[in-house]
């Protein structure tokens, strides 16, 4: 989709390169201070001829950056933020690479050129993020027409203008006759064309005909879908479950096996690392509320499959006795150590249990209780469309918002299922693991 919106911002592979240079100039830096001028040539060369040491730095800086979600637009909007992200992964990489160095000899980087590597890259860093998250918020927006519905039309312009990472200005252009809305766009000048309101199908040929003709005409959900990672379910209609290949995807045999490949391969590590933290977690459980600790509880998988998930316990014992409920913000059935357990996601691991059984995938979206989907169903378009794939112990859901509280969070909810399952790939499946270790470690960004 990208291809075809002028003026998107590629962040990703742009930061990526950015920290790049910034670390082969940290590491410069570093030697300019350490060395004599006798000594500093030497020194370079022999780190030059190190490469093992140079992919292991790479690619743990690109790993744990991608974890703290440096790559990411939505990131930008809080300097705090940024400046605390910088730091962790600027320790974590320090640290790694210390034990990298210590795991092999060979690799000769001292301790004192490490630490100033890793100081002058998260002051780098840090400053390029400030500077260009106020060049994104200050930049020249190019023109966008917005037509449709009247309502549609205008809710959409007020979310646009407000939003810091959308590179249009919108322009209401619910007035605009069908007929009229090539010549509109050519005498405003803009750049793109959104479509806003599932009821907007009049005007056909007129809108091929811009389209084809250099002004892009693009769906708002697919403008939601590139800035939020979400597909709105108002903006969607039925027929385009059908008509985009995403969707289809879902049938890929191929990639529905390599993935199961994985689940079982890395859900076996993953448990083995697990158990350490499980082990205390169940004893403080069975210390400060007593027995059991684990408990098991019907939830709906795919193709509306119920089995049974395996959890750490999280509320007292007595916490449904009037009947399930959503859970609230500052639950009072939550005891002291489960809110820890929640905030750090160790109540989520014994689900790898059901990973392996193949009940669920590591990546997919959440599963919910028979009650709960019983209720959602009814008021939800589409909701029955998330169990078309495994469900997963994190998902894209999980880590874009935090827990589904009201109907309308489990609305938004379904939004970010609907765009994994249409964007499904092996990289969307890394980056969803990498963005977990985030979430336990600062919490969920909030859109």
């Amino acid at each position: 989709m990208n291809a075809f919106m002028p003026r998107t911002l590629r962040f990703r592979p742009a930061l990526a390169l950015v920290d790049g240079v910034f670390v082969a100039g940290s590491a410069w830096i570093a030697h300019l201070i350490r060395f004599t001028a006798d000594e500093r040539g030497p020194k370079w060369a022999e780190l030059l001829g190190h490469t093992g040491f140079l992919l292991c730095a790479g690619l743990t800086l690109w790993a744990l950056a991608m974890a703290a979600e440096l790559y990411e637009p939505a990131t930008l909007r809080r300097r705090r933020d940024v400046a605390m992200r910088v730091l962790v992964v600027a320790l974590a990489w320090g640290a790694t690479l210390a034990l990298a160095t210590y795991l092999v000899p060979a690799w000769r980087f001292g301790r004192g050129l490490l630490a100033l590597t890793m100081l002058s890259w998260g002051v780098l860093a840090a400053v390029f993020r400030v500077l260009l998250a106020r060049w994104v918020r200050h930049r020249t927006r190019s023109l966008a027409l917005v037509v449709g519905t009247e309502e549609a039309v205008r809710h959409a312009c007020s979310r646009l203008d407000k939003h810091p990472m959308a590179p249009w200005e919108p322009v209401n252009g619910a007035a605009v006759l069908p007929g009229e809305l090539a010549g509109e766009a050519r005498r405003l000048g803009v750049e793109l064309v959104i479509l806003a309101g599932i009821e907007t199908s009049g005007g056909t040929a007129d809108l091929a005909a811009l389209h084809f003709s250099g002004v892009p005409v693009v769906v708002l959900s697919e403008i939601w879908a590139w800035l939020e990672g979400r597909l709105p379910v108002s903006e969607l209609s039925p027929a385009a479950f059908f008509h985009q290949p995403g969707f289809g995807a879902v049938h890929w045999e191929l990639f529905n096996r390599f993935t199961r490949v994985l689940d079982v391969t890395l859900g076996a590590v993953m448990l083995v690392v697990a158990v350490p933290l499980v082990v205390p977690a169940a004893l403080a459980i069975a210390i400060t509320d007593g027995f059991p600790v684990f408990y098991l509880q019907w939830r709906v998988g795919q193709f509306g499959r119920s089995f049974r998930v395996l959890k750490l316990r999280t509320m007292r014992r007595d916490a449904e006795e009037n009947g399930p409920a959503f859970a609230a913000k500052d639950d009072p059935r939550v005891t002291r150590v489960g809110r820890v357990l929640r905030r750090l996601r160790i109540d989520e691991l014994p689900q790898l249990v059901n990973v392996l059984r193949g009940h669920m995938s590591l990546v997919g979206p959440r599963p919910e209780r028979p009650e709960f989907v019983d209720e959602l169903v009814r008021q939800i378009p589409y909701y029955t469309f998330r169990l078309a794939v495994p469900p997963g112990l994190t998902g894209w859901s999980q880590v874009s918002m935090p827990y589904a509280r009201t109907i309308e969070d489990h609305r938004r909810k379904l939004e970010y299922d609907l765009y994994f399952i249409r964007e499904r790939s092996v990289g969307l499946y890394l980056l969803i693991l990498l963005r977990t270790l985030s979430v336990a470690l600062t919490g969920v960004r909030r859109q």
